[in-house]
This record gives structure tokens, sequence and C-alpha cells, in this order.
């Protein structure tokens, strides 16, 4: 059995077509980001998601270890094409484990 994998541009191009069909731009986008609960990854994520537009919304809901911490956020943005370079910018930040 063979399996065939998107190049890296066809799965951007694919990404941001599902969050167009998803999402109305410009608007609030939301990320839900699984991080290590530390204060200096918090204040990763929030620099990050502030740097892509306006922060309307930060949830946090720790883990029931305390090990980690959900962070749920609306941030605005005018398409999706910026909604995806956020959810990018998020997965490659130390201490992120998914970002949804």
């Amino acid at each position: 059995m063979t399996t065939t994998h998107d190049s890296p541009e066809a799965e951007r191009k694919r990404d941001i077509e599902l969050i167009e069909a998803c999402y109305a731009f410009p608007g609030n986008f939301p990320v839900s980001v699984i991080a290590r609960n530390d204060e200096a990854v918090v204040a990763d994520i929030l620099a990050t998601a502030g740097a892509a537009g306006a922060i309307s919304a930060h949830a946090r809901q720790p883990s029931k270890g305390g090990k980690y911490v959900s962070h749920r956020l609306e941030v605005r943005v005018d398409n999706a094409s910026e909604a995806h370079a956020l959810r990018a910018a998020l997965r490659g930040l130390d201490g992120v484990m998914t970002v949804l």
C-alpha cells in the first residue's frame, strides 16, 4: 500500500480553504492551544497572538495535574491566510503541545 503526501504548499492551501469555508473574515478567529503550564510560555502565546491581531478573548484551563494549560483565544484577523499563519506561529513556540 502506498500513500501520497501533499507538498507543504498544497497542505497550506487546503488548510486556508477549509478555514475560509468555516469562518467569516474579517472577524474573531478561535484558537485552542495546549501548552506547558509556565508563565514564559503563556507570555509567548499571548505575544504571538497579539502580533497577529487584537485578542478579544483569552481563557485558561489547567490540566488536572497542573502540568499543562488549555488556552482558548479569539484573535481578530483579516483573512484566512492570517488565521493559518497564526496557528503556524503558535505551533512553533517552545512549550506548545497542540494547536487547534
